[in-house]
């Protein structure tokens, strides 16, 4: 069983730092080169705490390796000030929420539910934003190959990404100053949107 999610090198940018949002952006758009389908699993279960320099390691990062997720979940929320220009920041609580399930298979469900109502906020205050929307696209899944009851989850991810590529109308964005073609990000979202298509298609087989 794997986690999959957004690009995994995103979890390996410091949370917050002056630029975060620009060096994500961009990491999607490199994702979308080399390849947008990671396996979480392992990251989730050993989060990159190594990687991180003595003295610099983050209150969230410090609780997450203690097993304090509820604590790190709170550090992460405390920072946020304008929820709409912060919305960005419920996608790390919900990878919070994602590792606290790997940890805890008894009250997977649980967690995992979690980490989709914090990425559902997230898109509640940028519903138009479409790196936004295919960030939550490819989380939802990840949280559906988590999850004993993925069909509904599948469902929404391809809703998000449906939205995502509805909200990509031009072909370029601008991560900062930077402008980027959106036609590598439409392809990924097309291949997302196939992979659910099969994966509904053998979860969703009893559903209403």
């Amino acid at each position: 069983m794997r986690f999959v999610g957004t690009h995994r090198d995103l979890w390996e940018v410091p949370l917050f730092t002056p630029g975060w949002r620009k060096l994500w952006i961009g990491s999607l758009v490199l994702a979308a080169v080399c390849g947008f389908t990671y396996g979480w699993q392992e990251r989730l279960e050993n989060p990159p705490f190594d990687t991180v320099i003595k003295g610099k390691e983050r209150p969230e990062e410090k609780l997450m390796r203690k097993g304090r997720y509820d604590e790190a979940a709170k550090a992460i929320l405390d920072t946020i000030k304008d929820e709409k220009k912060d919305y960005f920041k419920y996608e790390s609580v919900a990878f919070v929420y994602g590792a606290r399930a790997a940890h805890d298979p008894s009250n997977r469900e649980k967690w995992l539910e979690q980490a989709a109502f914090y990425v559902d906020k997230g898109v509640s205050f940028a519903p138009n934003d479409p790196i936004n929307l295919m960030s939550a696209a490819f989380s939802t899944e990840g949280i559906g190959e988590s999850s004993n009851q993925p069909c509904p989850y599948y469902v929404k991810a391809s809703q998000y990404a449906r939205d995502a590529m509805s909200e990509f109308k031009t072909d370029s964005i601008f991560a900062g100053d930077e402008k980027m073609p959106t036609q590598p990000l439409r392809n990924d979202i097309e291949k997302l949107l196939g992979r659910l298509r099969g994966k509904m298609g053998a979860a969703c087989t009893h559903q209403p």
